[in-house]
């Protein structure tokens, strides 16, 4: 066999084995990555933002759906500390409504939901972006749906007058709905109407007709 044919065989040989060992350790790899649990999409933030002991406190107001009255919103006084930064009172706001009632009220999430982040994105807009386990762990139902909802967007809105309108993420995306009935692919904005608080008129507080 002429002496260039060999030495093409060998490094033929020499390919195909090197390809062979490179193509076992990325499979290696692979299934060592698919193994791994997945990496959390951002870090929770049950906890309440840090602030100085001596920094102002301020008292605000979180809906909750009543436990007794269906499709009803009843309010819980809470002190948080005050801030320059809506983002800052928004979180403060938005833990306590997850942590849930002091009184005995349904609660606002499911206990399991974290809140991933807020975002001041205009004037008067405020996303909040919330774990997946708000819409999983969800008991569903359109009242229940409609309760949980309002409790985010009138906590922040009633409390943060620069607050018009809230648009809620799950997992950092839009997401279509909660449980299944409401649009949740818009901002939208507060409606007291299933609450007791009125007006400055004194009239029932009532807000744009919402399309559910």
């Amino acid at each position: 066999m002429p002496r260039h044919v060999r030495l093409g065989m060998m490094v033929l040989v020499l390919l195909l084995v090197g390809g062979a060992v490179y193509f076992m350790d990325l499979q290696r790899q692979v299934q060592r990555l698919a193994g791994l649990p997945p990496e959390a999409q951002a870090p929770a933030l049950m906890d309440q933002p840090a602030f100085e002991a001596t920094a102002p406190r301020k008292k605000v107001l979180l809906f909750f759906a009543s436990a007794e009255v269906d499709g009803r919103l009843e309010t819980e006084e809470r002190d948080i500390y005050a801030s320059e930064e809506i983002t800052l009172e928004a979180k403060q706001i938005l833990v306590a409504l997850i942590k849930g009632s002091l009184s005995g009220h349904l609660p606002a999430l499911p206990s399991e939901t974290r809140l991933r982040e807020v975002y001041w994105a205009e004037a008067g807009l405020l996303v909040v972006d919330v774990t997946g386990e708000a819409r999983v762990r969800h008991p569903g139902g359109i009242t229940g749906e409609v309760s949980s909802i309002y409790s985010v967007v009138n906590s922040l809105t009633y409390n943060l007058p620069a607050v018009s309108e809230v648009q809620i993420l799950i997992d950092g995306a839009e997401a279509d709905t909660l449980a299944g009935h409401i649009d949740l692919r818009r901002p939208l904005p507060q409606d007291l109407s299933m609450t007791a608080l009125q007006n400055e008129d004194g009239d029932p507080a009532i807000s744009e007709t919402q399309e559910y």
